[in-house]
């Protein structure tokens, strides 16, 4: 088992006991090899739809995802993140659709339809 290198503390992520500045409270985080997705939850009055992060074990910005290329809406940020069987990261919105994650660059395409 590989030592925790990051915690989430009301909100706020830690890294090495460090606040790392994010625009939005953390609401999940997800380690992938060697680095850290983090979705933060923007309040309900503020349109902030790339609001997927990936962070190496140091804190350094890797990249934000892209926003979702479906949907009508103007608000559509991401409400989930997790991986599936086959180790892909998979970030879901609240219209139904599920995307796959470009752990490179933060990219999306359609992994999944629910509604």
């Amino acid at each position: 088992m590989t030592p925790q290198w990051h915690r989430i503390d009301d909100g706020t992520l830690l890294i090495a006991g460090q606040p790392v500045p994010l625009p939005h409270p953390v609401k999940e985080a997800l380690r992938h090899k060697d680095r850290l997705l983090i979705l933060v939850e923007p309040p309900p009055d503020v349109i902030f739809n790339r609001n997927v992060f990936a962070l190496s074990m140091h804190g350094e910005l890797l990249w934000q995802i892209e926003e979702s290329p479906h949907g009508t809406e103007v608000d559509k940020p991401y409400v989930n993140l997790h991986c599936d069987k086959n180790e892909w990261v998979i970030a879901s919105n609240w219209n139904g659709l599920s995307y796959s994650v470009d752990l490179h660059n933060g990219a999306v395409s359609v992994a999944a339809f629910e509604k």
